[in-house]
C-alpha cells in the first residue's frame, strides 16, 4: 500500500459539537461578545445573532458548529452569565428581562446592552477571557 492510499479518519472528522456551557466559555466567542458589549453605547443594544455572525468559519469549526445559528444557545447563555455579574441587560421586545427570567425561558431573539460602566481597558476583557 502506498502512502497516498492511507486514510486518516481524524483528518476529515468533524469535531463534536460542544455543550452550550462549554461553548459559552470559548475565548473567541467571549471576545466577540465583549467587543460588542464594549463598543455599543447605552441605551443602544445589539442582537445576540450579531455575535454569532462575527464568528469566523474556523471559530465555528472549533466550536463544532456548521453555521452561526448553532452558536445562539451558547451566546444566550453567555449573556445571562454576564447579566449575573451586572455587566449587561437582556431585552425582549424593548423591555429589560427580570432576574427571574433564565436562558431556558427564552424563545426567539433577544437584544443585549451594556449596563453601567464602560470597559476602557483590556484588563476587564482579559478577566472574561481567562
Amino acid at each position: 500500500m502506498s502512502m497516498s492510499t492511507w486514510w486518516w479518519p481524524w483528518a476529515t472528522a468533524k469535531p463534536q459539537p460542544m455543550h452550550s456551557t462549554d461553548a459559552a466559555h470559548n475565548p473567541a466567542l467571549r471576545a466577540h461578545f465583549i467587543t460588542l458589549l464594549d463598543t455599543t453605547e447605552p441605551p443602544g443594544s445589539f442582537k445576540a445573532s450579531e455575535v454569532a455572525l462575527l464568528l469566523t468559519p474556523k471559530e465555528l469549526f472549533v466550536l463544532g458548529y456548521e453555521n452561526a445559528t448553532e452558536a445562539m444557545p451558547a451566546i444566550i447563555e453567555l449573556a445571562f452569565e454576564l447579566r449575573e455579574f451586572g455587566d449587561c441587560d437582556i431585552l425582549k421586545k424593548g423591555k429589560v428581562l427580570g432576574e427571574d427570567v433564565t436562558a431556558f425561558d427564552i424563545e426567539g431573539g433577544v437584544r443585549i446592552r451594556r449596563r453601567g460602566m464602560r470597559f476602557d481597558d483590556g484588563d476587564r476583557m482579559a478577566e472574561y477571557l481567562e
